[in-house]
């Protein structure tokens, strides 16, 4: 999948991530999509910014993050907006990671390193997904 075929302008996502080449790798990863790209570096921050811009259509969430973590955070966005997709992004990818991720009402999860084509079609499978609910 060529990034440079996709465009997602108008689309909004929103980055959670503390360590600031993993946000470089994933803002590098998207730029070439035309999407508009929101930071926050921890939980409550995320928490803030998906109150304030409801037009957030994705949330890519790092899992440990100072202060809130990325799990508590969730537990709070979705609780809020429970039609917002968060996919978690984690380094700590066992069994017991990934239970915790979906249980704090994460709907994807992705292991890092993260593969450049399994992030955009875990991000383009989402996007489909809420344009399709949007003609409906």
């Amino acid at each position: 999948m060529i990034r440079g075929d996709l465009n997602w302008q108008g689309k909004n996502i929103l980055i959670v991530e503390d360590d600031q080449i993993c946000f470089s790798y994933l803002d590098v990863l998207l730029k070439p999509t035309h999407v508009t790209i929101f930071h926050a570096i921890e939980g409550q921050q995320a928490i803030n910014l998906c109150n304030v811009h409801p037009e957030i259509d994705i949330v890519l969430m790092d899992v440990r993050l100072p202060g809130m973590n990325g799990l508590d955070a969730t537990r709070v966005i979705t609780a809020i907006r429970q039609d917002l997709p968060v996919i978690a992004q984690t380094a700590y990818a066992s069994d017991d990671d990934q239970e915790a991720a979906f249980s704090a009402g994460c709907w994807d999860f992705i292991a890092k390193p993260i593969p450049a084509n399994d992030m955009i079609r875990m991000i383009q499978k989402y996007i489909e997904k809420g344009e399709e609910e949007d003609r409906n």
